[in-house]
């Protein structure tokens, strides 16, 4: 039965990320450029009168359901982005289920205000890809699987995709918990822990372990020097405190101080447990397309504006060093980058 316990299916392009209702009008056949999806929120975790504290509900839309499905199965979802016109693989579910009854509720905004449900899986193995990963790399070119429907894949499919992800995260300094979640992704996929060097995973530790070295050891002035003399060729690490640290991190932890852990969107700023904030980095040019980790290629946002800004229909009007002038789903932002 290993050879049904990964599934790859197909969901229609959605900008808000799967956690709002979305009218694709791009989408390739003609029911989805009508009305939305029923995978709309298939990566929105608390739906009211749905998901519990252990699963997450969603829709694929099947051209018939499978007729086999191994015990602890696997999807993931492949997209086409209508708006770059490529194909994505975005996230997955782990620990799947077909429902033998399919499961509805009143939901406003869909058809008949019904929402419907025909999967069930795991909460704490569910996973809406931070940077979704380019499909064409593994489908020689192709699409990766029918418009409407699936296709089985092999273990070694699903692992390879949890892997790259995980990659992608540390090299973009993703939240700690999404990168943690994949780990034990993989652990339920493989029935192994994840190797991890302790390069893979220090640039998130790092981040943290700099925040409260950063406030308590610099004042202000001392953070807008450095952050204004910061150059994209400076040595990879520094010394701070009695210990080597890469710049990169260090550069996150004092922006985050700088900006006050506020959203330079919203202005809202996210109270832990402990009174300390939380905010995260976003990277204008990714660091996978080689972007400076450089104050004015870098913006402080809340975990929502941060998605958004990933994830959302984005386009940028002018940016210099001193500002950037861009458009977010149809809203427009100027956002101050200075360092002053």
């Amino acid at each position: 039965m290993e050879n049904y316990r990964v599934i790859v299916a197909n969901i229609t392009w959605n900008k808000f990320g799967w956690r709002n209702i979305y009218i694709n009008p791009k989408a390739g056949h003609k029911h989805a450029r009508n009305h939305p999806g029923g995978e709309c929120l298939n990566f929105d975790f608390n739906k009211k009168g749905l998901d519990d504290e252990q699963n997450v509900y969603g829709f694929v839309q099947w051209t018939a359901a499978p007729t086999k499905l191994s015990k602890d199965a696997v999807i993931i979802f492949y997209s086409k982005n209508t708006d770059k016109g490529e194909g994505e693989i975005v996230g997955i579910y782990g620990d799947v289920k077909i429902l033998k009854e399919e499961k509805e509720i009143e939901f406003d905004g869909f058809e008949n205000n019904t929402l419907v449900s025909n999967i069930v899986a795991k909460k704490e193995l569910s996973l809406l890809f931070p940077i979704p990963l380019k499909s064409f790399k593994y489908s020689d070119g192709k699409r990766l699987v029918p418009q409407v429907g699936y296709t089985y894949k092999p273990i070694e499919f699903a692992e390879k995709i949890i892997v790259d992800e995980i990659k992608e995260l540390k090299k973009a300094g993703i939240r700690l918990d999404e990168y943690e979640k994949l780990q034990k992704i993989y652990r339920f996929v493989t029935g192994r822990k994840y190797n991890l060097s302790e390069e893979d995973d220090s640039d998130l530790k790092e981040q943290e372990e700099l925040l409260p070295l950063v406030k308590t050891a610099l004042n202000r002035k001392q953070i807008i020097k450095e952050l204004q003399n910061l150059k994209p060729q400076d040595p990879e690490t520094v010394e701070f405190k009695g210990k080597q640290y890469k710049r990169d991190n260090k550069t996150i932890a004092e922006l985050k101080v700088y900006r006050d852990f506020k959203c330079q969107i919203c202005g809202y700023r996210i109270i832990k447990k402990d009174k300390s904030y939380y905010i995260e980095a976003a990277h204008i040019i990714e660091k996978r397309n080689k972007g400076p980790e450089t104050p004015d290629n870098i913006l402080i946002l809340c975990p929502n504006h941060h998605k958004e800004f990933d994830l959302g229909e984005k386009k940028i009007i002018k940016k210099t060093k001193d500002k950037m002038i861009f458009e977010l789903n149809g809203k427009r932002y100027n956002i101050d980058l200075t360092i002053k």
